[in-house]
């Protein structure tokens, strides 16, 4: 019995997307931190535990829900053809069942900080599971940047949670998440083109050429790059200085591709635009704590 239990929670784990959840959690963090009056009140640092675990819970079950409505779909896709759900080991009853529960119980939990937090974590649940999973990705290119929207609505839960305020700091940091999304999205959806084709999920390299696809990529980096450095107004020069880095570094991988727009140029702008954000989120972290 323990080994059953043992392997089915192991199939949740994966369904959740732990890599995705853990820099959701650095987004709830950072906008924690950056909501907290006196980062010394060590009392104030209780209310980090419910954001974390609340919004953990709920966005892992927006992920076991997305696994169940997209089994069809991930069937013909190389890189989701190992799902539990694709192989049957979790039905697409059990994903649903699951996630909602998980999405109910992080929710309450986001209610141990105040009813701001909770709202921002059931608002992130709902944008990933009804306007991105149901509504936007079977249907238009637009799907993964509304869909961003779920990553803002974690930094808004975490800075709610120590300010129980949604105010423009707040609101700059949600819109970093947002503006990052769909170039790194891209990348990926580059990267993976003919499995998003074969399933018939409208992602804009999937519609447009490889070229145009990493013209869009670098346009929308660029366009995010304001809303990091916006920060500096809260974080001072050091913070200005090292973004500016990065961002630099961001773009010389997008530009790479923009010459040779190929799958192995994707994803190597895939493999640093995640890093990308967690080091700007952590930059953010620390010096607003020293």
């Amino acid at each position: 019995m323990s080994i059953t239990f043992s392997r089915k929670l192991n199939d949740y784990v994966k369904l959740a997307k732990p890599r995705v959840i853990s820099l959701l959690d650095m987004a709830a963090l950072t906008g924690f931190v950056l909501g907290l009056t006196k980062v010394t009140d060590i009392m104030s640092w209780v209310y980090v535990i419910p954001v974390l675990i609340g919004g953990s819970l709920a966005a892992g079950g927006g992920m076991i829900i997305n696994g169940g409505l997209e089994i069809e779909k991930d069937k013909l896709m190389q890189r989701t053809s190992w799902r539990p759900t694709v192989k049957g080991e979790v039905s697409k009853k059990e994903a649903y069942m699951v996630g909602i529960f998980l999405a109910i119980t992080g929710t309450a939990i986001g209610l141990l900080d105040n009813l701001l937090t909770s709202l921002f974590i059931a608002l992130g649940f709902l944008v990933y599971v009804l306007v991105y999973s149901i509504w936007l990705k079977p249907r238009t290119w637009w799907n993964i940047v509304i869909g961003g929207l779920a990553g803002s609505a974690a930094a808004w839960a975490g800075y709610a949670a120590s300010s129980n305020a949604f105010d423009i700091e707040s609101l700059m940091l949600g819109l970093l998440v947002f503006m990052w999304t769909p170039g790194h999205f891209w990348s990926l959806a580059l990267r993976f083109r003919d499995d998003y084709a074969k399933a018939e999920i409208p992602m804009l390299p999937v519609l447009v050429d490889e070229k145009t696809s990493a013209k869009a990529i670098a346009i929308s980096n660029i366009l995010m790059i304001p809303f990091a450095l916006y920060l500096s107004v809260y974080l001072g020069i050091v913070y200005s200085i090292i973004t500016a880095i990065f961002s630099s570094i961001l773009l010389y991988y997008n530009f790479k591709l923009l010459k040779n727009p190929t799958k192995d140029e994707a994803w190597r702008s895939f493999k640093f635009s995640s890093p990308y954000l967690a080091i700007i989120l952590m930059v953010a972290i620390i010096l607003k704590i020293i």
